[in-house]
């Protein structure tokens, strides 16, 4: 058994509903099989809507804290244990998770491989009499391989596709290093020419676009509409008490007597 044939039998309870839930939409809607799968994107992206949130808003947290967390990395440059153990207090008495914003993400991850698994082969659902255009015959079919498409429409959907995923990057809340994050947000344009390369259906690469698209927009949204964490601060040592000091008094002579 091949790794995907593996994941395809471990997220069959995934794929077989949202493949019942496209071929719904595509049956009541009669709209083409391209905007069923557009729709479907919609559907569930908006179904994930609060985890993501959440996920973001943890997200945020994190950056929130990056400055204090790197000062206790600069005192505890030569103490890797001491380290874990003040970031781990500091996380602690700050009520902040640092695994807050996988957890989210982890629940998220079946559902988009579930899409991936259920769009990169259309043939069990989609018949060859199927209506198969999208935008008015600019694409012909959706179940056509990208590296098959006339090069211009190959080329604006792979732009599309470019610019959506670098959008949704560099809008992504992110704890590393702004350059490192410029660097991801480089990745998608080395993805494209693999992306060509793999026989992927025009139908999978609609899926990528919408959501992608969802993802700047819904970033737009929660940057705008949700405040970020005020940033965390930690607060500064209590001074020193002063010591009595233990230093013997000088006798005092009694009053009235004199020499």
């Amino acid at each position: 058994m091949t790794t995907l044939s593996l994941y395809e039998s471990i997220l069959s309870p995934v794929t077989g509903p949202l493949r019942w839930l496209l071929e719904h939409i595509h049956t009541v809607s009669g709209v083409s099989w391209g905007w069923s799968i557009i729709i479907l994107t919609v559907i569930v992206r908006l179904a994930l809507v609060p985890l993501t949130v959440k996920q973001q808003q943890s997200m945020r947290r994190m950056q929130a804290v990056q400055p204090e967390i790197k000062k206790l990395q600069e005192k505890y440059r030569g103490d890797k244990q001491m380290l874990q153990q003040k970031t781990m207090e500091f996380y602690r008495d700050n009520k902040v998770n640092p695994f807050a914003s996988c957890l989210p993400l982890l629940a998220q991850m079946p559902i988009f491989l579930g899409l991936f698994l259920l769009l990169r082969d259309t043939k069990g659902f989609i018949a060859e009499s199927d209506d198969k255009t999208f935008l008015f015959g600019a694409i012909h079919d959706i179940t056509t391989p990208l590296n098959h498409l006339p090069n211009f429409t190959l080329a604006v959907l792979m732009v599309i596709y470019v610019g959506s995923q670098v959008g949704s990057t560099l809008l992504m809340p992110s704890s590393v290093d702004p350059k490192q994050k410029y660097i991801f947000a480089a990745l998608p344009i080395v993805f494209a020419f693999f992306i060509i390369n793999q026989n992927f259906k025009t139908g999978l690469m609609l899926y990528w676009i919408t959501t992608n698209i969802w993802t700047v927009g819904q970033a737009a949204v929660i940057k705008k509409w949700y405040p970020p964490p005020a940033p965390i601060v930690a607060p500064a040592p209590a001074p020193a008490k002063k010591m009595a000091s233990t230093k013997p008094k000088a006798p005092t002579e009694p009053k009235g007597k004199g020499r």
